[in-house]
């Protein structure tokens, strides 16, 4: 059973230089796919954060308005 084992793992040679160029070009790519997503992630969530503030200062603006402004059906 040892012997299937380490018959299965013959072709991985750590000073093969083909298979560690193939896994570092898929490390990279990889790693550079983690960082796009992790900046899109932050964009996001950043205009998201920017449209909800800019909702609440409109909505306490409505409001200040409101308040400003003479209630018309108590003079009625």
């Amino acid at each position: 059973m040892l012997n299937t084992l380490l018959g299965i793992f013959k072709n991985l040679d750590p000073m093969n230089k083909d298979s560690l160029m193939t896994s570092l070009e898929i490390l990279w790519k990889g790693l550079l796919a983690i960082f796009i997503v992790i900046g899109l992630i932050i964009v996001t969530v950043k205009i998201v954060d920017f449209v909800i503030h800019k909702a609440e200062e409109y909505k306490k603006a409505r409001e200040a308005e409101k308040d400003a402004l003479p209630d018309q059906t108590q003079k009625q």
